[in-house]
């Protein structure tokens, strides 16, 4: 199979190492900037290939062709993987759109919330020849040891939620990526579920706003923890957030009862399934998150200011987990009519630290809500026209 993996990064390295290690596979990499082209040509010929670490055992892949002219490794490739972060997906989605087949395979590890809208807006019909696909979060927990040449693979997920366009196809091709990538994706029914159930966007700036709220300005010595700091009041807020999600779900599921979301898990529940032998006390959302083993030490993202530490509302907690997850959730309860007052409050925070305005008077109309994947940036003002297109429903 002829695949192609679009992106320079810690996941280009490691699915391009993977991938190109299996003889029956073509892997071709397209990256956007030549400086990084080269830097991946030099280090493959320098060593025959990228080499890939994990548990003690290492992997030697050899990609084919390193472009930047989509012409070169587009056309022919069965399988279009995005190993990018979400801000990239659409321009280099717009890069690559000439050259895609008829019956290619195009998806994106991690997708965040309302890839498939991304995908049908910027191919147009072509997205009606395509499978789309996209895994909720990275499978690996990953590095790059040395540019175009080596990878670290520091540890891999139990399990990776998984969803197609159109919904039917998500069992075997879950099953087919499983064994091509050595990770466990579990199929999902929908984009839907996949864009309701990532509690990235719950945690992530739940978390940020419930520390630094009220922050005034005063720098720090060293960096605060970032899950084992949250607070009783932090806890409400995520509280609060996972309240809404699901008030969502179950307003979809009374509208749409063939509608399958029994995976948009409540916040506690999800933490129970995928940290059940890392939680010590069990007693609320607080102890799940300060008795969490797996979240031991890690602190909040920061940057250096007046010969302190201040925190970095610039790193993706907020810069990708607000425009591309939280936003595509608040947009679709905005044309369920679901109130969505704890999200609205910390959007509002949000956007006022990122410099950015999506939210006006209660109402996704900002000036930047075209940087953003709600449903509203791509056109959609009422629901059904929505979960038509998510379904690949006409």
């Amino acid at each position: 199979m002829q695949i192609t993996i679009c992106g320079g990064g810690n996941a280009a390295h490691t699915a391009a190492g993977l991938l190109s290690a299996r003889e029956e596979h073509q892997v071709n990499v397209y990256i956007s900037f030549e400086h990084e082209a080269d830097r991946w040509r030099t280090g493959i010929a320098s060593q025959g290939g990228i080499k890939v670490n994990r548990e003690g055992d290492s992997i030697l892949g050899v990609p084919g062709r390193i472009s930047t002219d989509p012409a070169e490794v587009i056309p022919g490739s069965r399988l279009v993987l995005l190993a990018l972060p979400a801000f990239a997906h659409e321009s280099i989605l717009k890069e690559i759109a000439a050259y895609i087949d008829n019956g290619s395979l195009v998806g994106a590890l991690a997708a965040r919330g309302c890839f498939d809208l991304c995908v049908m807006d910027v191919l147009g019909s072509k997205s009606e020849m395509i499978t789309q696909f996209g895994l909720q979060t990275l499978p690996w927990a990953c590095r790059i040891k040395e540019y175009g040449r080596e990878v670290d693979i520091l540890g891999t997920k139990a399990k990776v939620e998984f969803a197609t366009c159109p919904p039917s196809q998500a069992v075997e091709l879950a099953s087919f990526l499983s064994s091509q990538l050595d990770v466990n994706l579990e199929p999902m029914e929908s984009f839907l579920s996949l864009t309701l159930a990532g509690t990235g966007q719950i945690i992530h700036p739940g978390v940020m706003y419930g520390l630094f709220h009220d922050w005034d300005g005063q720098v720090f010595v060293e960096a605060p923890l970032f899950y084992q700091g949250i607070d009783a009041h932090t806890a409400d807020i995520l509280q609060r957030l996972s309240d809404e999600i699901q008030t969502l779900r179950y307003s979809l599921a009374e509208r749409y009862p063939s509608i399958d979301l029994h995976a948009v898990r409540p916040l506690d529940e999800w933490l129970c399934l995928s940290y059940a032998d890392e939680i010590e006390d069990t007693t609320s959302l607080q102890t799940y998150f300060v008795t969490n083993r797996s979240y031991a030490g890690l602190k909040v993202p920061v940057v250096s200011a007046n010969g302190g530490l201040a925190p970095d509302f610039q790193a993706r907690y907020l810069s990708e987990d607000v425009p591309f997850a939280l936003l595509a959730t608040r947009g679709i309860a905005e044309l369920a009519g679901v109130p969505t007052p704890t999200i609205d409050q910390v959007l509002t925070w949000s956007q006022a630290r990122l410099g950015k305005e999506y939210l006006v008077d209660g109402e996704l109309t900002g000036k930047d809500l075209t940087s953003s994947r709600s449903p509203q940036r791509y056109g959609y003002q009422d629901l059904d026209s929505m979960i038509g297109a998510m379904f690949c429903q006409d």
